[in-house]
């Protein structure tokens, strides 16, 4: 029998990698915005990877709770343990997902500090 999952894991997979690529693109505008004044275009871009960096570590610890809390589901033999096992899966797998979304979802948003100009004008 392997041990069960802690009920923090599923929950961290579910809401770490949204939030990443929220507060990410949250400070990359207002790096973008408000600190261009300050600081030169490439400094800004390096701030910009930074937090896209540190928010792609964030979504795939995400990833690696949500594959650490499938893996370690038990097999039940009691049908309330089945369903509850059940229950714990589907949201492992949910994290799993929704980290991996989120990941792909952060490089993409972290592409930009590499190709356009930080301090840039909107027309």
């Amino acid at each position: 029998m392997s041990p069960k999952p802690r009920s923090g894991e599923s929950g961290f997979a579910l809401l770490a990698a949204p939030a990443a690529w929220a507060i990410q693109g949250l400070l990359g505008w207002f790096v973008g915005q408000r600190t261009c004044a300050q600081l030169t275009p490439p400094t800004v871009r390096w701030i910009v990877l930074a937090i896209s960096a540190v928010a792609l570590l964030v979504a795939v610890s995400g990833i690696s709770r949500g594959w650490t809390a499938w893996r370690r589901q038990s097999d039940g033999s009691s049908v309330v343990e089945t369903e509850a096992r059940d229950r714990m899966e589907f949201m492992a797998v949910g994290g799993l997902l929704v980290s991996s979304v989120f990941a792909i979802a952060i490089v993409w948003a972290g592409l930009s500090a590499a190709f356009l100009s930080d301090c840039g004008r909107m027309r």
